[in-house]
Order: C-alpha cells, then sequence, then structure tokens
C-alpha cells in the first residue's frame, strides 16, 4: 500500500441497508456501505400550519396542522482515483446506491432503507440522490463524485400506534408517593380537587386518604373517568 493510500477497512463507515417492509424485519439484500464517511449530515424537521383570517387583525391566526416526517441529507464522497483503496469504480459504487431509488417488482416500489453510523440512525425512503462527477480518466470514465442523499422518515405502524397509546387520555398515569403525602394533597396536585381521593382510593385498593406509604405506587385514573365518583 502507497503512502497515499487510505486503509478505510477497519474505520466504521456508514452504511445502508435495504428493507421490503416499512417495519424493518425483512432485509431485500446486501447492504451499501462508504468508503469515505460523510462529509456532511443535515437534519430537517417541519410542521404545518393552517392560517385563518382574524377578526380586528391584520395578522392572520395560525393552527397546527401536524407534523411533516423528519427529513435527512447526507453528503458523500467517492472516490476511485487510488486514494483510497476501494476494490470498486465509481460507477460501480454508484450503481448500488442508486439502486435505492428503483421500483421493485416484489415490493411495487423502492426499497426502505436503513442508514446508520456511529450514533446517527435513521430509517426511510431514498426521495433524492444528486450525484456531481468532479474527475475522469482518459476514457471518460468518473474517478471522483460527490453526491448528496435526501431521506424522508418511515415510522413502523407498530410504533406509531403505541405512540398514540401512550398519549391516549383514556391510559392510567402513575403517582410515586412521598413522605407525608395523603390520598386527598395527591388528589388536589393530580386534579386540582382534593375530592378526587376516593376514586385515586377505589383504583389502588385504598379506603381512606392516610393510608399510603412513602414509595408506594398509585394509578391514577383518567380525570374523566375518575370524575363520575366524585361525590
Amino acid at each position: 500500500m502507497g503512502p497515499l493510500m487510505l486503509d478505510v477497512a477497519q474505520l466504521t463507515k456508514l452504511t445502508i441497508e435495504p428493507y421490503r417492509d416499512q417495519e424493518f424485519t425483512e432485509v431485500a439484500g446486501p447492504p451499501w456501505r462508504a468508503l469515505l464517511n460523510p462529509t456532511e449530515l443535515a437534519f430537517s424537521r417541519k410542521n404545518t400550519y393552517q392560517s385563518t383570517p382574524s377578526a380586528g387583525s391584520s395578522a392572520p391566526q395560525q393552527s397546527y396542522g401536524g407534523g411533516e416526517p423528519d427529513q435527512v441529507q447526507i453528503d458523500l464522497l467517492l472516490d476511485g482515483s487510488g486514494v483510497v483503496d476501494s476494490g470498486e469504480t465509481v460507477g460501480e459504487k454508484l450503481d448500488g446506491l442508486l439502486a435505492f431509488t428503483e421500483f421493485q417488482s416484489d415490493t411495487h416500489q423502492p426499497y426502505y432503507v436503513h442508514a446508520y453510523w456511529g450514533r446517527f440512525d435513521f430509517r426511510g425512503v431514498l426521495t433524492q440522490a444528486d450525484v456531481t462527477y468532479k474527475l475522469f480518466d482518459r476514457d471518460g470514465e468518473p474517478l471522483r463524485a460527490t453526491v448528496k442523499l435526501t431521506l424522508k422518515e418511515v415510522v413502523a405502524p407498530q410504533e406509531i400506534a403505541a405512540e398514540e397509546r401512550r398519549e391516549s387520555p383514556d391510559l392510567y398515569q402513575t403517582w410515586l408517593v412521598s413522605e407525608g403525602e395523603r390520598l386527598d394533597a395527591i388528589a388536589y396536585r393530580v386534579y386540582g380537587d382534593p375530592a378526587f381521593w376516593r376514586p385515586l382510593a377505589a383504583a389502588n385498593g385504598l379506603r381512606n386518604p392516610g393510608g399510603v406509604t412513602a414509595g408506594q405506587t398509585l394509578l391514577l385514573p383518567p380525570k374523566d373517568k375518575a370524575a363520575g365518583s366524585v361525590r
């Protein structure tokens, strides 16, 4: 290996793996690994808002319309000039990368991709690849190219369902009892009314406001359910 040759064999490399399903359980083929790690990673998160006219004001009201999928941009350098010991030409390396944008007959769409490198971990689809060729040999074959990849996040359906369950108002929360606390005081802090100690006690098999001990974990029923037991 010459003095200008970089041995990248032992470096942790950006890896992109194809998957057939958006749960990322069925690998669709071999991973693609960068020879030179990204020169830049850019992250984007966006919310949408709906503008509605506001009576008596020139400034419209902004109503939250939800979040959009996160996006990342990855800047890569592909080098076949001999500086990096690759074993593949720039064209071959680029073909393997661009395959992630191609229609697949078994899924009727391009594969999902899982990109990771160090602490960077992103699951989504490759929506765009911008290639700029920088250097060529005598026959016009590319020796160096820069690539800007744009990936859009995909969240597995079960993860979305789990998040919706966590945010559901029907879920019971918990409370860790501190020294000297009583159910009526906890009810006031949680529900804004000490009278809620009764449904709180019922949910935890207790009979009186002072029947708790420090370190005990209480179930907190949702307020709308607990309200039916308040007298």
